[in-house]
């Protein structure tokens, strides 16, 4: 293997979409027979004195990926970089170029419009800190949540929750339900300030609840002494009682129930999108 290949990537917006493109392009390629590596992204280049400043860096040892939407800058990137014997790509001039002939219509050419910053964005951020801040059971401010999960341990709660929020900016809410009197008092009185339509009751078949939690226990039981303990975790007459404590409790409040078993994340997550009214997103 000779020397280490350089590669870095110029954007006008965050670099995401060339680095994508190009980690799937070198996979095909072994370190063992070549050596490359990404010395830097360079985002948020609109203008041509920041990339003379860029290509005054570089040198005919480079190669030069860049992602920039405007002709004029990508027209500049080219000759400078011809000029001085750099390699090159501009990953999206095929794309846009016969993108264009097949729509019949010329592109808008603004850049960084796949990850604009705004105010949509910071409110999906601040979900995603709400959502974690307030995973199971834990956080204090419940009552701002848009969707509660409650239901059973190993009913997919944390994962329903932080799709909710990643992809939809919803900020979630999940609180385990634990069969217990005491426990259940304790429960409702940190949901009686939540509308009730925000409530969400999960539900799982007894024998999809069992391999869950067995799984889960096979996991804990490398570092766990309490054998006899994580036996009752999966034990199907067990959980048969805790899925009854829970359809009496769901019907009692009248609360809505969906049942997740088998059912993958993303289907749960669009019928609590439709039941709470955001099928169009947020």
């Amino acid at each position: 293997m000779g020397e280490e290949k350089k590669i870095v990537i110029i954007s006008d917006g965050t670099g995401k979409t060339a680095k994508r493109l190009m980690d799937a392009v070198l996979a095909q390629y072994s370190q063992k027979d070549v050596g490359f590596s990404l010395v830097s992204i360079y985002a948020e280049v609109r203008d041509k004195r920041t990339l003379a400043g860029i290509f005054r860096r570089l040198d005919i040892e480079y190669l030069v990926v860049y992602s920039i939407i405007s002709e004029n800058l990508s027209a500049y990137c080219h000759e400078k970089l011809t000029e001085k014997s750099i390699l090159h790509l501009n990953i999206l001039e095929p794309m846009v170029t016969t993108m264009s002939k097949f729509l019949g219509v010329h592109p808008d050419f603004r850049p960084g419009i796949l990850q604009i910053i705004d105010d949509r964005y910071y409110k999906k951020v601040d979900a995603i800190g709400y959502t974690v801040e307030h995973d199971d059971g834990r956080g204090p401010m419940i009552q701002d949540a848009d969707v509660v999960l409650v239901g059973l341990s190993r009913t997919c709660k944390t994962p329903i929750s932080m799709f909710l929020s990643c992809n939809y900016g919803l900020k979630v809410s999940n609180i385990p339900i634990i069969p217990d009197p005491t426990m259940e008092k304790n429960f409702l009185s940190r949901l009686e300030l939540v509308p009730q339509d925000h409530i969400y009751g999960l539900i799982m078949q007894p024998d999809a609840l069992a391999q869950a939690r067995e799984e889960r226990a096979f996991f804990l039981a490398r570092t766990s002494t309490f054998q006899d303990d994580l036996q009752k975790y999966y034990d199907l007459k067990i959980i048969r009682e805790e899925l009854k404590f829970c359809r009496d409790l769901y019907h009692r409040e009248k609360w809505r129930t969906i049942d997740v078993t088998r059912r993958a994340i993303e289907e749960v997550s669009q019928e609590i999108l439709h039941l709470a009214g955001f099928s169009n997103g947020r």
